[in-house]
């Protein structure tokens, strides 16, 4: 294998861009029997290219100044939809790493069927830290044996799950009503046991019911989540319900998840919180916020 290429959008707050994309591959370093290379938008914006540059470099990746120079891959890594889609090389392969539900893919793959490269989907199935290039990541299209048996061969932790692009994503969107559907039961649950001043007792009897699981650290970590990602967790979810809704099924509780995980994390901004307060410092914000009198 020649080259891989990452392709990834500028982050809201620039420093995570180039960090976030490559953080798959930071453990290959010089080991890697493959020509690693990165393009973002903000490798030629003066304002952040130097320290992107920089990490790159650190990281043994090289940063392309165009998009066109995907053209060199043998594979294509994209982390945002559609974003280069013309210019894959004729036996290059096209893995959509975005986390969006099967008909978003099906008009990704409909863009590379118009070139001469291979679509594989892929669903990246849980945090990248602390997997790096080990996070689990389900792939389906024709070509998606090969692609997991070759990135596989480097490091990597493919699945292959069908020859058909959308298995992958649908499992991940499917996978996202139940972790998404427990954070937004969390938020509802622990702000209402606040207001009635229970929270301790109501996490112990949870702890009681389902004794599996440290209730706390759940808590501590979806809130935490939501705090810092919540955003990002509200456009999966829209997602979610699009995809559970092209099945012919109504998706009324991964709407109401989209509205609750929106509210949690607008309540939190700008309240001198951080990602590592737990719910104990979570909590009785968003019981203040959340109220309809507030």
């Amino acid at each position: 294998m020649n080259a891989i290429v990452i392709i990834r959008p500028p982050c809201r707050n620039g420093s995570c861009a180039i960090s976030r994309s490559i953080d798959i591959f930071q453990s290959f370093g010089g080991q890697c029997a493959a020509r690693l290379a990165a393009y973002d938008l903000r490798f030629n914006d003066p304002a952040a290219s130097g320290a992107l540059r920089a990490r790159a470099a650190e990281l043994g990746v090289e940063p392309l100044d165009d998009v066109a120079g995907i053209a060199c891959a043998d594979v294509v890594l994209s982390l945002v939809v559609g974003a280069a889609t013309k210019a894959v090389a004729a036996e290059a392969v096209f893995i959509d790493l975005n986390s969006v539900g099967p008909d978003t893919k099906a008009l990704a793959a409909g863009a590379i069927a118009t070139g001469k490269g291979s679509f594989v989907e892929g669903a990246v199935m849980a945090r990248v830290p602390p997997y790096a290039e080990k996070v689990p990541i389900l792939v389906a299209g024709r070509r998606a044996v090969e692609v997991a048996e070759r990135l596989n061969a480097l490091g990597m932790n493919l699945e292959a799950v069908g020859e058909t692009p959308g298995q992958a994503s649908s499992l991940k969107m499917i996978r996202s009503v139940m972790i998404k559907g427990v954070e937004a039961l969390l938020i509802e649950a622990l702000s209402s046991a606040e207001r009635a001043g229970v929270t301790e007792r109501i996490l112990d009897s949870v702890q009681e019911t389902f004794p599996g699981l440290d209730w706390r650290d759940v808590a501590d970590y979806y809130l935490s989540r939501t705090f810092e990602h919540g955003a990002r967790r509200v456009t999966e979810m829209t997602e979610a319900a699009e995809t559970i809704e092209s099945f012919g099924l109504n998706a009324p509780m991964s709407r109401a998840a989209c509205e609750t995980i929106a509210a949690a994390h607008a309540a939190m901004k700008d309240q001198g919180l951080s990602v590592n307060d737990g719910y104990r410092g979570f909590v009785p914000v968003l019981a203040r916020r959340l109220a309809r009198d507030s």
